[in-house]
Protein backbone atom coordinates (compact mmCIF):
# COMPACT_ATOMS: atom_id res chain seq x y z
CA UNK A 1 0.00 0.00 0.00
CA UNK A 2 1.13 3.21 -1.10
CA UNK A 3 1.25 6.31 1.25
CA UNK A 4 -1.10 8.14 -0.72
CA UNK A 5 -3.58 5.22 0.35
CA UNK A 6 -2.50 5.09 3.29
CA UNK A 7 -3.53 8.70 3.76
CA UNK A 8 -6.88 8.00 2.18
CA UNK A 9 -7.34 5.51 4.35
CA UNK A 10 -6.20 7.85 7.75
CA UNK A 11 -8.93 10.73 5.98
CA UNK A 12 -11.56 8.35 5.84
CA UNK A 13 -11.41 6.63 9.82
CA UNK A 14 -10.89 10.52 10.64
CA UNK A 15 -6.39 10.84 11.17
CA UNK A 16 -5.22 13.93 10.00
CA UNK A 17 -1.95 14.22 7.57
CA UNK A 18 0.09 15.41 10.34
CA UNK A 19 -1.09 12.06 12.76
CA UNK A 20 -0.64 9.66 10.22
CA UNK A 21 2.90 11.37 9.85
CA UNK A 22 3.98 10.90 13.13
CA UNK A 23 2.87 7.72 13.54
CA UNK A 24 4.61 6.51 10.42
CA UNK A 25 7.66 8.10 11.89
CA UNK A 26 7.45 6.08 14.70
CA UNK A 27 7.39 2.74 12.99
CA UNK A 28 9.71 3.77 10.62
CA UNK A 29 12.42 5.13 13.34
CA UNK A 30 11.27 3.47 16.53
CA UNK A 31 10.64 5.47 19.84
CA UNK A 32 11.63 8.88 19.57
CA UNK A 33 11.39 12.66 21.17
CA UNK A 34 8.59 14.55 20.37
CA UNK A 35 11.97 17.11 18.55
CA UNK A 36 12.57 14.42 16.57
CA UNK A 37 9.03 12.87 15.16
CA UNK A 38 8.18 16.98 14.21
CA UNK A 39 11.61 17.17 12.50
CA UNK A 40 11.16 13.36 10.69
CA UNK A 41 7.27 13.83 10.09
CA UNK A 42 7.35 17.93 8.70
CA UNK A 43 5.24 18.95 11.82
CA UNK A 44 5.50 22.11 13.72
CA UNK A 45 7.22 21.89 16.87
CA UNK A 46 4.09 23.83 18.20
CA UNK A 47 1.78 21.37 17.20
CA UNK A 48 3.42 18.03 17.46
CA UNK A 49 2.71 17.67 21.20
CA UNK A 50 -0.99 18.13 20.52
CA UNK A 51 -0.77 15.57 17.90
CA UNK A 52 1.02 13.03 19.89
CA UNK A 53 -1.64 13.36 22.55
CA UNK A 54 -4.63 12.59 20.42
CA UNK A 55 -2.26 9.83 19.54
CA UNK A 56 -2.14 8.38 23.09
CA UNK A 57 -5.63 9.06 23.48
CA UNK A 58 -6.71 6.98 20.75
CA UNK A 59 -4.62 3.91 21.83
CA UNK A 60 -2.31 3.96 18.90
CA UNK A 61 1.09 5.37 20.27
CA UNK A 62 2.40 5.18 23.66
CA UNK A 63 5.00 7.10 26.29
CA UNK A 64 7.78 5.70 27.35
CA UNK A 65 9.11 8.24 30.65
CA UNK A 66 12.79 9.14 30.88
CA UNK A 67 14.98 12.42 29.87
CA UNK A 68 13.37 12.88 27.33
CA UNK A 69 10.43 11.64 27.32
CA UNK A 70 9.88 9.09 24.19
CA UNK A 71 6.76 8.12 21.97
CA UNK A 72 6.26 4.78 20.97
CA UNK A 73 3.98 3.90 18.08
CA UNK A 74 2.07 0.67 18.93
CA UNK A 75 2.08 -2.14 16.29
CA UNK A 76 0.50 -1.97 13.02
CA UNK A 77 -2.03 -4.91 13.47
CA UNK A 78 -3.12 -3.51 17.50
CA UNK A 79 -3.78 0.03 15.69
CA UNK A 80 -5.70 -1.90 13.39
CA UNK A 81 -7.93 -4.23 15.76
CA UNK A 82 -8.45 -1.03 18.22
CA UNK A 83 -9.90 0.98 15.05
CA UNK A 84 -11.80 -1.74 13.92
CA UNK A 85 -13.74 -1.63 17.17
CA UNK A 86 -14.02 2.03 17.17
CA UNK A 87 -15.78 1.73 14.28
CA UNK A 88 -17.53 -1.20 14.61
CA UNK A 89 -18.95 0.36 18.10
CA UNK A 90 -19.72 3.83 16.79
CA UNK A 91 -22.00 1.60 13.94
CA UNK A 92 -23.77 0.24 16.44
CA UNK A 93 -24.75 3.66 18.09
CA UNK A 94 -26.27 4.76 14.92
CA UNK A 95 -28.51 1.96 14.59
CA UNK A 96 -31.24 3.67 16.92
CA UNK A 97 -30.89 6.65 14.71
CA UNK A 98 -30.86 4.65 11.51
CA UNK A 99 -33.95 2.46 12.85
CA UNK A 100 -35.69 5.96 13.76
CA UNK A 101 -35.44 7.32 9.84
CA UNK A 102 -36.40 3.97 8.48
CA UNK A 103 -39.77 4.11 10.38
CA UNK A 104 -40.30 7.94 8.83
CA UNK A 105 -39.26 6.41 5.88
CA UNK A 106 -41.40 4.14 5.50
CA UNK A 107 -44.69 5.52 7.25
CA UNK A 108 -44.73 7.65 4.46
CA UNK A 109 -45.16 4.56 1.79
CA UNK A 110 -48.85 5.11 0.93
CA UNK A 111 -49.28 1.45 0.85
CA UNK A 112 -51.61 -0.68 3.28
CA UNK A 113 -48.62 -2.77 4.71
CA UNK A 114 -45.82 -0.04 4.40
CA UNK A 115 -42.37 -2.41 5.30
CA UNK A 116 -41.38 -5.67 6.77
CA UNK A 117 -38.28 -6.37 7.72
CA UNK A 118 -35.81 -7.69 10.88
CA UNK A 119 -36.18 -4.71 12.78
CA UNK A 120 -40.21 -4.08 12.50
CA UNK A 121 -42.97 -3.91 10.22
CA UNK A 122 -45.55 -1.42 9.78
CA UNK A 123 -49.78 -1.26 8.67
CA UNK A 124 -52.02 0.98 8.61
CA UNK A 125 -56.00 0.85 9.70
CA UNK A 126 -58.07 -0.30 12.57
CA UNK A 127 -58.11 -4.01 11.20
CA UNK A 128 -54.30 -4.21 10.40
CA UNK A 129 -53.57 -2.48 13.53
CA UNK A 130 -56.14 -5.55 15.76
CA UNK A 131 -54.58 -8.25 13.98
CA UNK A 132 -51.21 -6.98 15.44
CA UNK A 133 -52.34 -6.56 18.70
CA UNK A 134 -54.00 -10.05 19.14
CA UNK A 135 -50.15 -11.34 17.43
CA UNK A 136 -48.84 -9.81 20.48
CA UNK A 137 -50.88 -11.10 23.18
CA UNK A 138 -49.29 -14.66 23.46
CA UNK A 139 -46.54 -14.13 26.56
CA UNK A 140 -46.69 -15.14 29.89
CA UNK A 141 -46.79 -11.50 31.07
CA UNK A 142 -48.84 -8.92 28.85
CA UNK A 143 -48.81 -5.21 29.54
CA UNK A 144 -51.77 -2.83 27.51
CA UNK A 145 -52.14 0.23 27.14
CA UNK A 146 -55.02 1.76 25.17
CA UNK A 147 -56.52 5.48 24.67
CA UNK A 148 -58.69 4.67 21.84
CA UNK A 149 -62.61 3.09 22.53
CA UNK A 150 -62.15 1.53 18.86
CA UNK A 151 -59.37 -0.96 20.35
CA UNK A 152 -60.75 -1.60 23.66
CA UNK A 153 -64.17 -2.35 21.58
CA UNK A 154 -66.05 -6.19 22.43
CA UNK A 155 -63.65 -7.59 20.51
CA UNK A 156 -60.86 -6.70 22.11
CA UNK A 157 -62.85 -7.18 25.37
CA UNK A 158 -62.99 -10.26 24.73
CA UNK A 159 -59.87 -11.01 23.70
CA UNK A 160 -57.65 -9.82 26.49
CA UNK A 161 -60.39 -11.82 28.95
CA UNK A 162 -59.29 -14.86 27.02
CA UNK A 163 -55.81 -14.45 27.07
CA UNK A 164 -55.44 -13.08 30.85
CA UNK A 165 -56.72 -17.36 32.50
CA UNK A 166 -52.94 -17.86 31.48
CA UNK A 167 -51.29 -15.05 31.35
CA UNK A 168 -50.65 -11.73 33.81
CA UNK A 169 -52.55 -8.73 32.73
CA UNK A 170 -52.04 -4.97 33.41
CA UNK A 171 -54.17 -3.13 31.60
CA UNK A 172 -54.32 1.01 31.53
CA UNK A 173 -56.74 3.11 30.04
CA UNK A 174 -57.43 7.12 29.74
CA UNK A 175 -60.48 7.63 31.87
CA UNK A 176 -62.98 7.53 29.19
CA UNK A 177 -62.63 4.03 29.06
CA UNK A 178 -63.23 3.19 32.45
CA UNK A 179 -66.00 1.78 32.41
CA UNK A 180 -65.31 -0.48 29.27
CA UNK A 181 -62.49 -1.77 31.32
CA UNK A 182 -64.73 -2.46 34.64
CA UNK A 183 -66.07 -5.18 32.32
CA UNK A 184 -63.22 -7.18 32.73
CA UNK A 185 -62.78 -10.01 35.35
CA UNK A 186 -60.72 -8.60 38.56
CA UNK A 187 -57.57 -10.80 37.64
CA UNK A 188 -56.59 -8.22 35.37
CA UNK A 189 -55.40 -5.25 37.26
CA UNK A 190 -56.41 -2.31 35.68
CA UNK A 191 -55.16 1.56 36.00
CA UNK A 192 -56.22 4.55 34.33
CA UNK A 193 -54.59 8.29 33.68
CA UNK A 194 -56.24 11.05 32.04
CA UNK A 195 -54.12 10.70 28.84
CA UNK A 196 -51.72 8.72 26.99
CA UNK A 197 -49.88 9.27 23.62
CA UNK A 198 -50.95 6.59 21.42
CA UNK A 199 -51.83 2.39 22.38
CA UNK A 200 -49.03 -0.33 22.71
CA UNK A 201 -49.11 -3.74 23.31
CA UNK A 202 -45.94 -5.29 25.24
CA UNK A 203 -45.87 -9.20 25.08
CA UNK A 204 -44.61 -11.20 22.09
CA UNK A 205 -43.17 -8.32 20.48
CA UNK A 206 -44.37 -4.41 21.25
CA UNK A 207 -46.49 -2.83 19.00
CA UNK A 208 -47.23 0.80 18.87
CA UNK A 209 -50.69 2.85 17.82
CA UNK A 210 -51.40 5.96 16.99
CA UNK A 211 -54.34 7.64 15.60
CA UNK A 212 -54.58 10.12 13.05
CA UNK A 213 -56.79 11.58 10.30
CA UNK A 214 -59.45 8.79 11.57
CA UNK A 215 -56.46 5.69 10.74
CA UNK A 216 -54.03 4.30 12.88
CA UNK A 217 -50.22 3.65 12.15
CA UNK A 218 -48.67 1.04 13.89
CA UNK A 219 -45.46 -0.75 14.50
CA UNK A 220 -45.10 -3.94 15.38
CA UNK A 221 -41.56 -5.10 16.16
CA UNK A 222 -39.53 -8.37 18.61
CA UNK A 223 -36.06 -5.67 18.98
CA UNK A 224 -35.02 -6.12 22.20
CA UNK A 225 -34.28 -2.76 22.39
CA UNK A 226 -37.84 -1.70 21.56
CA UNK A 227 -38.94 -3.69 24.07
CA UNK A 228 -37.21 -2.42 26.57
CA UNK A 229 -37.86 1.53 25.64
CA UNK A 230 -41.65 0.17 25.86
CA UNK A 231 -40.98 -1.46 29.18
CA UNK A 232 -39.84 1.73 30.42
CA UNK A 233 -42.33 3.88 29.19
CA UNK A 234 -45.28 1.82 30.06
CA UNK A 235 -43.63 1.77 33.70
CA UNK A 236 -43.48 4.91 33.79
CA UNK A 237 -47.00 5.52 33.03
CA UNK A 238 -48.03 2.75 35.02
CA UNK A 239 -46.55 4.29 38.32
CA UNK A 240 -48.35 7.73 38.14
CA UNK A 241 -52.15 6.02 37.23
CA UNK A 242 -55.07 5.28 39.69
CA UNK A 243 -56.54 1.89 40.02
CA UNK A 244 -59.67 0.64 38.83
CA UNK A 245 -61.71 -1.39 40.89
CA UNK A 246 -63.36 -4.06 38.69
CA UNK A 247 -66.11 -6.13 40.52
Amino acid sequence: MSYDELKRLARMIGYSSYQLKAYMALVEHGPLPAKEVAKLAGIPSSKVYTVLSSLIRDGVVYSEQGRPLKFVAKPPREVFSTITEKLNNYIESTRPLIDSLQLIYESNNPSRVMAQSDVFFIVKGLESTKQLMWKALNAPSIDIAIPYADLLDNEAIAMIDSVSRDSEVRLLVTEDLIDRAKRLPPRIVSRTRKNMFGAGIIGDGVVLAVRYDNSYLTLYSIQDYLLDIAKTYFNSLWKDAMPIAIT
